[in-house]
Parts: C-alpha cells; sequence; structure tokens
C-alpha cells in the first residue's frame, strides 16, 4: 500500500516542502530511506521502528520504502520523524480517514518511547506553509508558543503518537492552539543608559548619526575611555523593531536553535558581542549543515566586536561582504544557504597594543608596534566603516559630575526624527535607511549647490578618498542633516563628515 504526508525543513531562515511518501510490498524486511538523505534522517528509520514499537504497533514483515522528494535537494535534520511515521501508519491501513491528513504538514521528531520532541526550525516551516495553503501544522507540543506566532493556519500541539494517532482518526479532538497575542511585543527597559557617559559629546553624536542612518563605526582610544560601555548603550537608544523585522529575527534564531519553550517573537534588537578569539564559521556561519553565525544572530541589530585588531585577519576579512550586502551565502557541494545580515557594526580598538597611549609614563610601545597594530585592519575594512571616532579621557571632576546629562531616552527621540524624514523621503523604495541609498539614486537625495559641490570635491582630492568612501561619505552627510531636521545639506554637515571619516587621527602621530 502507498501513503503520502507532507513535511518541510528549513534553508536558511525559510521552509520548503518535503513530501514523504510510503510503499509497503512483498519482498526482504526492512525499511529503506531514499532521497538524497544526511546521516540524522537515516537515522530516522531506527527511531521510528522503535517509537512505533513501544506504543504498539509492529511494522509488517515486508518491504518499506520511504522517499524524500525532492530528491536532488539533500534533507537534513530530525523533523522528518513525525511525518514518515504518519507515512508508514498510512500505508498500513491504520489511519482510515484522510481529512486530517489532506492539507496538513507533519513536524517533529521522536523519541523511542513514542514521544514527540520540539525541534529547531519550526516558525521558518510553519510561516512557509501559511504562505502556501496548508491548512494546519502538526508541531511538537513544546514548539507551539513557537509555531503561535503565525496566523491564518491551525497549529495541532501533541506531545506522543498515541495522541496524534487518536487525533487522525477522530478519537481525540485537538482544538488548534491560540497564542496569547497581548504578550507579543513586550520589551524590558535598557540595562544601559548613555546618560551615564559624562563628558563624551563626542561619543553621543558619532552613535546618534550612525544609528540614525544605520552606519558602521569605529571607536579608536585609551583602554578605559569608555568605548565598551557606550557600545552597551546602543541598544537603548535604537528604534523598536518592527512586525517584519522582528519575525526576521525570531527565523533567524529558531533555525539556530536559540529559541526557549515559552518565547514567541524576538522583541529586542540584539547586541552580540563575540570574543575575540571566534572563528571565521562562528561569526559568519557554517557547518556541515549550515548555521546562523553571529553577524546574523546580530541581524537589525548590532554587532560589537571589542579589540577589534586581536581578532583573526582572515576573521576581520570576512566581513566585508557582508558589510556590502547585509547578507552571508554559505556554499557546500550540495546546497547553497542564505543568512540574512543586516547588522550594524560597532568595533573598539585601544591606541596601542598595551592600551596606555599617549600616556607616555605608562607606555612603552614603539612607532613600529603602534603601526603594526594599527594596520591589523586592512584598509579595505576600515574603507566600509563610515565613522571613525577618536575617544579620548574625560577628566575626573567632568566624570563624577552628578549634573544630568543627554539621556538614552533624549537621544532615541532624537533618531526616532531622522527616520521618519527618512521613512517619509524613501516611501516607494526599496531600501529604508541613508546607508542604502543606491548609488544611482543618491545625487536625488543629497541636494546641495554648485559651491558646496565644489568645497566636497575639494576635500576628496585633499584626502584621496577611494570611489567608495566617497559615496559613504554623502550617506552620513545626509545623515547628519537628518539628526539636525533638515532636508538641505550645509557645509558644516560635510565637514563632519569627513572628520568622522578621517583614519589618520592625531592620537597616531607619535
Amino acid at each position: 500500500m502507498y501513503g503520502r504526508v507532507y513535511s518541510g525543513m528549513t534553508k536558511g531562515i525559510e521552509g520548503m516542502s518535503v513530501a514523504v511518501e510510503t510503499d509497503i510490498s512483498p519482498g526482504l524486511p526492512g525499511i529503506s530511506l531514499i532521497g538524497d538523505l544526511s546521516g540524522q534522517v537515516k537515522e530516522a528509520s531506527e527511531r521510528v521502528r522503535t517509537a512505533l514499537k513501544n506504543i504498539g504497533i509492529n511494522l509488517p514483515p515486508q518491504r518499506i520504502t520511504i522517499n524524500l522528494y525532492p530528491a536532488d535537494t539533500r534533507k537534513t535534520g530530525t523533523a522528518f520523524d513525525l511525518a514518515i511515521a504518519v507515512s508508514i501508519l498510512i500505508s498500513m491501513g491504520l489511519i482510515k480517514d484522510k481529512s486530517k491528513i489532506t492539507g496538513s504538514c507533519f513536524i517533529g521528531e521522536l523519541s523511542l518511547e513514542g514521544s514527540v520532541m520540539s525541534v529547531p526550525g519550526v516558525l521558518p516551516l510553519v510561516h512557509f506553509a501559511a504562505l502556501n495553503g496548508y491548512k494546519r501544522v502538526i508541531v511538537p507540543y513544546d514548539n507551539k508558543e513557537e509555531a503561535g506566532i503565525i496566523d491564518n493556519i491551525d497549529i495541532i500541539a501533541v506531545a506522543d503518537m498515541d495522541e496524534l494517532i487518536e487525533y487522525l482518526n477522530g478519537v481525540l479532538i485537538i482544538d488548534p492552539y491560540i497564542s496569547d497575542k497581548m504578550l507579543i511585543g513586550k520589551t524590558g527597559f535598557p540595562e544601559f543608559d548613555i546618560g551615564m557617559l559624562k563628558g563624551q559629546e563626542t561619543i553621543k553624536r558619532g552613535l546618534t548619526v550612525a544609528i540614525a542612518g544605520r552606519h558602521h563605526i569605529l571607536m579608536t582610544g585609551e583602554a578605559g575611555a569608555g568605548k565598551s560601555l557606550s557600545a552597551k548603550c546602543i541598544p537603548g537608544i535604537m528604534p523598536p523593531l518592527s512586525y517584519n523585522e522582528r519575525l526576521e529575527l525570531t527565523k533567524i534564531y529558531s533555525s539556530a536553535g536559540l529559541l526557549g519553550n515559552d518565547l514567541k517573537l524576538v522583541n529586542s534588537r540584539p547586541f552580540r558581542s563575540p570574543h575575540s578569539n571566534s572563528t571565521q564559521a562562528s561569526l559568519v556561519g557554517g557547518g556541515t549543515i549550515p548555521k546562523p553565525g553571529e553577524i546574523s544572530l546580530a541581524d537589525k541589530g548590532v554587532l560589537f566586536l571589542d579589540e577589534f585588531p586581536e581578532f583573526k585577519r582572515d576573521v576581520i576579512e570576512s566581513l566585508r561582504q557582508p558589510m556590502e550586502d547585509k547578507k552571508v551565502v554559505i556554499t557546500r557541494i550540495n546546497q547553497t544557504v542564505e543568512f540574512p545580515a543586516d547588522f550594524m557594526l560597532v568595533a573598539a580598538r585601544n591606541n596601542c597594543p598595551c592600551g596606555f597611549y599617549p600616556d607616555r609614563n605608562k607606555c612603552r610601545c614603539t612607532v613600529r608596534d603602534i603601526d603594526k597594530y594599527k594596520n591589523k585592519i586592512s584598509h579595505p575594512i576600515m574603507d566600509r566603516i563610515d565613522i571613525r571616532l577618536d575617544i579620548r579621557r574625560v577628566p575626573y571632576d567632568v566624570m563624577l559630575d552628578s549634573e544630568t546629562t543627554e539621556t538614552s531616552e533624549d537621544i532615541r527621540y532624537k533618531i526616532m526624527g531622522a527616520l521618519e524624514r527618512q521613512r517619509k523621503r524613501y516611501l516607494g523604495e526599496k531600501f529604508e535607511y541613508n546607508s542604502e541609498i543606491p548609488q544611482d539614486k543618491i545625487f536625488s537625495y543629497v541636494n546641495m549647490d554648485k559651491r558646496l559641490w565644489r568645497f566636497f570635491k575639494e576635500q576628496l582630492r585633499e584626502r584621496d578618498v577611494s570611489a567608495r568612501g566617497t559615496f559613504k561619505l554623502l550617506r552620513l552627510i545626509r545623515s547628519i542633516a537628518d539628526i539636525d531636521d533638515r532636508e538641505s545639506i550645509t557645509e558644516e554637515d560635510i565637514c563632519e563628515a569627513f572628520i568622522y571619516r578621517d583614519e589618520e587621527n592625531d592620537i597616531y602621530k607619535v
């Protein structure tokens, strides 16, 4: 007899349908799984056989052939167990009523006792099913919160195979799980307030411009000057996530298996801070079964690389393509996977290897040591960083002043105003932020008179700016004007942008 049901798998953070076909025919007893399968999928034959035996269902002493279609796509993971078990039961004639099979997608792993275990990547699969006309998705009970994020599809959560069989045969009624939408979207208060940074107006201004236009930023300064603290304040001044951004983020974390059983949407912008000994695969993503790396987990948020020059050279250079394209493409022999990587890079470094320069009473680094340290960051990477801040130590009397300074809420208000200006300006465009303005449209949105264009070109020649740097400067100028709530560009905006782009700060002149 023949039986067919549908399951799914994730490819990157998107779902795709997989048909599970089973045929039972005379021949040598055994289960044959086909369809370009990984070792995890092949092991499903033993998991399913043992699980069915332990709930009182023995497989017939015949040849059981199971095909996962499409056969030319590599299947990975354990989410096919449930579909394989159901397709076998249909072939054995143990599920008579097909009404709950039609339009259903089955996702879940089986334990040897017949329990339905949670699996990663449920959200992308349920989202795919909802968009492609499925009526219901049968998921593990522990994945119900994650699956319940998606509307317009019935979520049937089951704890074990006995429960599922009774449901499919109409013996047991399981109501579709209804998510508590009131819990979706709540966020906590930021842990760090930028008001704690006393006297660091340069940092505050630079971060305000960077966040408003989604520009990458590098902070250079003496150890202990406030670089790390200022980076940790960024999530508290970033705008709230939209629903689509939350959904994309949650799909990434679901694919990575980082969602808790009780978590719904990821509601806060991520702040990822990997250690400097991180490998290229952990940062970019990869593995035999490709998983998202730190730059994808920082999507829509911040990737903070402290002690930037201490990262391995190949790790730093691997950021080139994601910083430009906002995505990561991982290629394997049998598949190509794409992960989003729309992150804001925030990097920090000291002035020298020991961190004390310019205090020559403590710093013993030579000019060669400082140059070698600085040159660990290649020009192509520096060229992709829009804002470079020179951070100086704050005098003790300023640092310990109890007077209230500009808080995260104050800066967030400015940023929201700049974002609203961008939203109206780019209405109907395929981009949202100033840093994303395509090169062919940049002159339409950065308007300057002939005098300002002449001044801008003079500054370019004086600093020998690259082609990439030129257009990044124009986008940065647009963000500076937006922060000051102006559509027109001024000479002061141009000067400020060039200050941010200066790579050779006075701090390095030993």
